[in-house]
C-alpha cells in the first residue's frame, strides 16, 4: 500500500510540470487572442491596417495638392424610395465597423424569415396580426401559404423589441426556412419599408437628391479650378457604383486625390474606419493592377471647421426662429448633434471634431437669435440619439428631449433646436430622432411622417408645445439651400488646392 502510494505521488509529481506547462500555454494563448481582439476592434485602425485617422493627423496644415488633381466626395446616400440593398449594405457596414469581432458574426445570423404586420408596423407588444409581410413585400411564402396562416398554425413567433435599442419595434419570425440575410438586416428592412417609407408622401425621401444637389453645386465650382481634373461621388452604401466612380477618376491620370466628406463632422465610424480605408485599398489595388503610380492622398477638412458652415446655419436659423413674444422672454437654443454611444465616445475622434464644430457654431447662432430680438438666451448642446433611457441608462449624456424639458421647467418662452450635423432630411431626422425628441408631446403621433403637402424645397419645421414653452425643431435647410451648402463643401476642398494660377499640369 505504501509503495503504491509512493508510486502515485511520483507519477503526480511527474505530471505536474506538464500540467503547469499546459496552463501556462493556455493563458498565453488566451492573452494573445485578447490582444488580437483588442487590436482588431480599435476605431482608428490597427497596426496591420492603414490608419486613416493617423494619416489625417500627419497631414501638414499647409498641405497642397500637386499636379492633376481629382476630388472624391464620400457620401452616405439613402435611396429616394425603399430599397432592400441599401439596408443590407448599411447593416454590413455597421457590423464591420461598430460591432466588435466576433460578436458581429454572431449578430449576422439568419434564423428565419422576419415578418411584420404592415397595418401595425410600430407595435411593441404581442397581438394577433391580420397580415404578415416579409422584407421583400411578399405576404405569401414560396410554398403558396400566406405567412399569417403559418402564424395561425403556430409556426411563427413574436419577437419583442430590444430593451437596449431606442425606438425598436416588435416583429414576427418564421423559422421554417432561412430569410436570405441576417435577422438584424431583415428587421431593419421591415422597419424602413413598413414604417418609414410607408409614411413618406409618395414614398419619397429627399436625402439622396438633396445630397447629390449639394455635391453637384460643389463640383461646378471646383471645375473652375485649373488643377481639378474631375470630381466624383463615392457612395459609401453602394459597393459597385462607388468602385466604378473611383476607378473612373483614377483612370484620368491623377497626381493627387483629394478625399472629402459630404458629412460636416468626421468620425471613425463613417470616415476614418469606414469609407476612407476602403478608398485607400482600392487605390492600392488599382496601382498594383495597372502598374501606374498611385496618386498622393490628401484630406479636405471637415465642413464644420469652416466659418462659412457656421454662417450657413446662422442664416437657416434666422429664417426659422420667431421673434420673442415679449422683450424679456427667455429662449433656449439647442445645438443638436446626431450623437455617439457612451461606450464609443472615449475612442472616436468624432467627440473632439464635434466639440470644435460647436465652438465655431455657437457664436453665429447666438447672434442670429439676438438679431431676432432674443436678449435673454441660453445655449446648450444635446444629442438627438444615444442619450435616451434605453441607450444611456446612467444619464451621462444630455438628450434633446431633456433640453426641451429643462426649458419648459424653467418656463422659457422658446426652446429651438438646430440639427447642425444634418444637411438633408433622412430617416433619422424624420422618424427615429423625431420619436426620441417628440414622443408624448401634444400633436405628435408615434413615428409621425411629414404632411401630405410637404414642400421639400423648404425646411420641414416642426412646432409643438411643452407646458408654456414653444418647442421648435428647425429641420434641415431644404432643397433650395443645397447650392449654398455646396459652396461650403467646395470651400473645404479648396483648403488643400493650390491658388488658381494656370492650367492643370
Amino acid at each position: 500500500m505504501v509503495l503504491r502510494a509512493a508510486a502515485g505521488t511520483r507519477a503526480a509529481l511527474a505530471r505536474r510540470p506538464r500540467l503547469l506547462a499546459w496552463i501556462g500555454g493556455a493563458l498565453l494563448g488566451a492573452g494573445f487572442v485578447a490582444v488580437l481582439l483588442f487590436l482588431m476592434n480599435q476605431p482608428r485602425g490597427w497596426p496591420f491596417h492603414w490608419d486613416a485617422y493617423r494619416a489625417v493627423r500627419a497631414q501638414p496644415a499647409d498641405a497642397v495638392a500637386r499636379g492633376r488633381t481629382g476630388v472624391l466626395v464620400v457620401a452616405l446616400l439613402q435611396p429616394a424610395t425603399f430599397e432592400t440593398a441599401f439596408t443590407e449594405n448599411f447593416l454590413d457596414k455597421l457590423l464591420e465597423v461598430a460591432v466588435p469581432w466576433p460578436i458581429n458574426r454572431l449578430a449576422a445570423r439568419d434564423r428565419g424569415v422576419a415578418l411584420i404586420d404592415p397595418a401595425r408596423p410600430d407595435a411593441t407588444a404581442p397581438f394577433e396580426p391580420g397580415e404578415l409581410m416579409a422584407f421583400d413585400g411578399r405576404t405569401v411564402d414560396w410554398d403558396g401559404i400566406p405567412f399569417v396562416e403559418k402564424y395561425r398554425r403556430g409556426l411563427v413567433d413574436w419577437v419583442p423589441p430590444s430593451k437596449t435599442t431606442a425606438g425598436d419595434i416588435g416583429t414576427f419570425l418564421y423559422r421554417g426556412r432561412h430569410g436570405g440575410v441576417s435577422d438584424l438586416a431583415q428587421r431593419a428592412m421591415l422597419k424602413a419599408r413598413a414604417l418609414y417609407y410607408a409614411r413618406l408622401p409618395g414614398g419619397y425621401l429627399p436625402q439622396r437628391d438633396h445630397t447629390l444637389a449639394m455635391i453637384a453645386a460643389a463640383r461646378t465650382e471646383l471645375a473652375q479650378h485649373p488643377a481639378v481634373v474631375d470630381t466624383a461621388v463615392y457612395d459609401a452604401f453602394a459597393p459597385l457604383s462607388r468602385e466604378r466612380a473611383l476607378e473612373a477618376l483614377l483612370e484620368q491620370g491623377l497626381d493627387t486625390l483629394v478625399i472629402a466628406s459630404a458629412l460636416p463632422i468626421h468620425s471613425a465610424f463613417e470616415e476614418y474606419r469606414g469609407a476612407w480605408p476602403r478608398v485607400k485599398r482600392q487605390v492600392d489595388r488599382w496601382a498594383a493592377r495597372t502598374g501606374k503610380p498611385a496618386p498622393r492622398l490628401l484630406f479636405a477638412p471637415q465642413m464644420a471647421d469652416l466659418a462659412a458652415y457656421a454662417d450657413f446655419w446662422a442664416a437657416h436659423l434666422a429664417r426659422v426662429a420667431p421673434p420673442p413674444p415679449a422683450p424679456e422672454a427667455v429662449a433656449t437654443l439647442v445645438i443638436t448633434l446626431h450623437g455617439l454611444p457612451v461606450a464609443q465616445r472615449r475612442r472616436d475622434p468624432w467627440v473632439g471634431n464635434s466639440d470644435r464644430a460647436v465652438d465655431r457654431l455657437r457664436g453665429p447662432l447666438e447672434a442670429a437669435m439676438r438679431a431676432k430680438g432674443w436678449r435673454r438666451l441660453r445655449t446648450v448642446v444635446a444629442q438627438e440619439a444615444f442619450a435616451d433611457a434605453a441607450e444611456d441608462p446612467a444619464d451621462r449624456l444630455r438628450s434633446v428631449r431633456e433640453a426641451f424639458e429643462a426649458a419648459a421647467g424653467r418656463g422659457d418662452a422658446l426652446a429651438i433646436a438646430v440639427p447642425v450635423e444634418f444637411l438633408a432630411e433622412n430617416t433619422d431626422t424624420l422618424f427615429l430622432h423625431s420619436f426620441l425628441m417628440f414622443e408624448g408631446l401634444e400633436g405628435y403621433p408615434r413615428f409621425q411622417g411629414p404632411p401630405a403637402d410637404v414642400d421639400w424645397r423648404e425646411p420641414l419645421v416642426r412646432r409643438f408645445r411643452l407646458g408654456r414653452t414653444e418647442v421648435i425643431f428647425t429641420g434641415t435647410p431644404g432643397g433650395d439651400q443645397q447650392a449654398a451648402a455646396g459652396a461650403v463643401l467646395a470651400a473645404a476642398v479648396k483648403r488643400v488646392l493650390p491658388r488658381a494660377s494656370g492650367p492643370a499640369g
